[in-house]
Formats: C-alpha cells, sequence, structure tokens
C-alpha cells in the first residue's frame, strides 16, 4: 500500500513538471511574437508608412496639391510678411500689419485682408497697401500661369499691378516680388513637407497644382 502512494505522488508530480513546461512555452512563444510585433511596428514607423504618417514618418502634409482659388490667400499671409528690417525672425503670431520700408519711404501693408482667386490661367493676388497720399487701397497681381503639369516656375504678369496708378508706380514692383516670393515659398514648402523638391506651378480645372518631384540632375 505504501508504495502504491508513493507510485501516484511521482506521477502527480510528472504531470506537474509537464504542465509548468507546457505554461513556460507557451509563455515563451508570447514573448517571442510580441517582439516580432515591436520590431515590425519601429520598422514601419521608421520608414514613414505606418497609419497616419506622413512622408519621413512625421505627420499628414499641411499643404495640399490642389488649391482652390480663395485658399490660396490663407498660405500666402503668413509668407507675405517677410523678415523684420534687422534681418531677426518673427515671433509670436503672423501679423495683420507690417510696414514695408524703401528709399525712406512707408507703406502700411494689411496682411489680414488679402484674397486670391483663379481667372481663366491667372492667379489674382490682391494686397491692401495705405499711406497717407492714397489711404487705404487693393493693389491687384495677376500672375498667368500654365495648364500643364510641366510648366516648371515660370510665371508672366504685367509691367504694374492693376489699382491706384500713385501707389502703383511707386510699390508696385515691391508687391509683385512680395507676392512672387510668397507663391514660390510655398511651392518649397509644399515640395519640403514630402522630401521633395518644387518643379512647378500649373492652373487646372480652377485649382492651383502645386508640383513637386525628385531633384532635377544636369549632366
Amino acid at each position: 500500500m505504501p508504495f502504491s502512494v508513493i507510485f501516484f505522488s511521482i506521477l502527480d508530480v510528472a504531470v506537474l513538471l509537464v504542465v509548468v513546461l507546457i505554461v513556460l512555452l507557451a509563455a515563451g512563444l508570447i514573448l517571442w511574437l510580441a517582439l516580432l510585433l515591436l520590431r515590425a511596428a519601429q520598422r514601419l514607423a521608421a520608414s514613414g508608412t505606418g497609419p497616419g504618417a506622413g512622408p519621413g514618418g512625421g505627420s499628414p502634409p499641411a499643404i495640399p496639391d490642389q488649391l482652390a482659388g480663395p485658399a490660396i490667400a490663407d498660405f500666402l499671409k503668413a509668407r507675405l510678411a517677410g523678415t523684420p528690417a534687422d534681418g531677426s525672425a518673427f515671433s509670436g503670431p503672423t501679423p495683420t500689419q507690417v510696414v514695408w520700408v524703401d528709399g525712406g519711404d512707408e507703406v502700411l501693408v494689411h496682411l489680414a485682408s488679402t484674397t486670391t482667386q483663379i481667372v481663366g490661367q491667372s492667379v489674382l493676388v490682391s494686397i491692401d497697401l495705405e499711406c497717407d497720399q492714397t489711404g487705404r487701397t487693393p493693389l491687384v497681381v495677376a500672375f498667368a500661369l500654365p495648364s500643364s503639369d510641366e510648366g516648371g516656375l515660370v510665371v508672366a504678369t504685367d509691367a504694374y499691378p492693376r489699382g491706384n496708378g500713385l501707389l502703383a508706380s511707386r510699390w508696385g514692383p515691391a508687391v509683385q516680388a512680395a507676392a512672387w516670393s510668397a507663391m514660390l515659398t510655398l511651392a518649397s514648402d509644399h515640395a519640403s513637407e514630402r522630401d521633395l523638391a518644387p518643379l512647378g506651378l500649373a492652373l487646372t480645372g480652377g485649382q492651383l497644382h502645386l508640383i513637386a518631384g525628385p531633384p532635377l540632375k544636369i549632366g
């Protein structure tokens, strides 16, 4: 009888050891699978192909590939501000007004009221300027753009902006330069968000198309 008791006790221990071994193997398998999933997630994050990831693994691009006429102004206002006269960077929110200084003359530029629209193959940029002689009045710059995606970063415009003649003759070239610089900066920022180079601006289907791609190589 004692012999039988010893036999069953050894059997119980053997079963217990088998159960413990199975549990350890299952835990090891779960840990191995967890490590595989973690490494896969790290590779997805590094390659920027994970859910919601934009180019380079960052957030989705802030500048879309296409912009309707009125929406262009929202992206130009901050880029029209330029830089302070001392070369420092703006701190805080984008100013709603700036003062341009040239050759001892000054003009107040109302950035917040900048508007844009697309008419035919032209982007119209309207910027309100104000000085003592004219008061507040808009100058409208028209940029004629191609319809082809291969148009490049070349634009045609009038000799002077449309609007008050006195204001246009004195500040027209500055307004044209500022508006076109803002358009080019928009194209550059759009491409940078995608780790690409700006290749062109085009008007197709009543919308502004921002074209980006690999940098052009010469030679």
